[in-house]
């Protein structure tokens, strides 16, 4: 099953993409970014020339390829982005009360000695 559209053989290419399926899943299931899942799906999908081996196939799919790349990077650096930022000050919100309690307690040992 090889095909010359691709520079890799095709043992390589399967690998690569359950590759990126597994790291780029584990990312979305981890911080559920939605540019992760893009690309937990649109770069497996390189693998689809390999059913339909015409070159205007393989063209749409590297369109598409292309069209998720950017739809992922404009949501990584916008709506992920702002995802990111709510949950880091959820964090900080709740890390803050809990040192503040602590330094409370530690001036009050403080004050005892």
């Amino acid at each position: 099953m090889e095909n010359s559209f691709y520079p890799i053989h095709f043992g390589m290419h399967i690998i690569l993409a359950l590759l990126a399926l597994l790291v780029f899943g584990l990312q979305f299931l981890r911080f559920r970014k939605i540019h992760h899942l893009i690309l937990a799906i649109a770069l497996p999908c390189t693998l689809l020339p390999y059913v339909a081996p015409s070159q205007t196939f393989f063209y749409g799919v590297g369109i598409a390829e292309l069209a998720a790349l950017v739809v992922s990077f404009v949501l990584a650096q916008t709506v992920d982005r702002d995802k990111g930022d709510d949950e880091e000050d959820e964090d900080a919100e709740t890390s803050g009360d809990d040192t503040s309690d602590e330094a409370a307690d530690d001036a009050a040992d403080e004050d005892e000695a």
